[in-house]
């Protein structure tokens, strides 16, 4: 089908509200496998495939709980669980957000419903905010890996745990803010 319509504009902001929605499905995947590699119960991985990103970080903190694992990876693995405890918070913020220009001028305010109250919660996000928002998840999801690597399979016969990543080393692209 062709048409001699004029090709759509771009808009950055609503790519930048869909790399904050892809990278929250990335970050649920890496969830999943985390909990794959520190919980070995068949029940609660069959629960984690309808789970989401909240009930994920609930049921990584009971694999901990009730699991044989090393302090240092516990610890490693509570300080992945606690960055994708924010970041969920803020992808909600942007996600399930009513879009308004800001006031000042500089990009947009999301409006947010106040719970038990009338009335919206208000705060300021520009386009740059959200593409970082988005790149620290694929640092989240590197660093996800390697503890859930350490946690479990750095233990099996012939294989060796994963060394922490090199300061300035980029990760998918992006490099880590140190």
């Amino acid at each position: 089908m062709t048409t001699d319509a004029a090709p759509r504009e771009r808009n950055p902001f609503l790519e930048a509200v869909g790399r904050v929605t892809l990278a929250g499905g990335e970050l649920d995947f890496s969830l999943r496998h985390l909990l794959g590699a520190i919980a070995h119960e068949p029940t609660l991985l069959m629960h984690a495939n309808a789970a989401n990103t909240s009930q994920l970080i609930e049921l990584c903190k009971l694999a901990l709980k009730v699991g044989h694992i090393a302090a240092e990876d516990v610890e490693a693995i509570q300080s992945c669980l606690a960055r994708a405890e924010k970041f969920r918070n803020r992808r909600n913020t942007i996600v399930h957000g009513l879009f308004a220009p800001a006031e000042s001028g500089v990009g947009m305010e999301t409006m947010n419903p106040a719970k038990k109250a009338l009335g919206y919660h208000t705060s300021a996000v520009t386009v740059e905010e959200m593409e970082a928002l988005a790149d620290e998840v694929a640092v989240l999801r590197d660093d996800m890996f390697r503890a859930g690597w350490n946690a479990s399979s750095a233990k099996l016969p012939g294989m060796g745990r994963l060394p922490p990543r090199i300061p300035g080393q980029k990760v998918n692209g992006v490099t880590p803010a140190e």
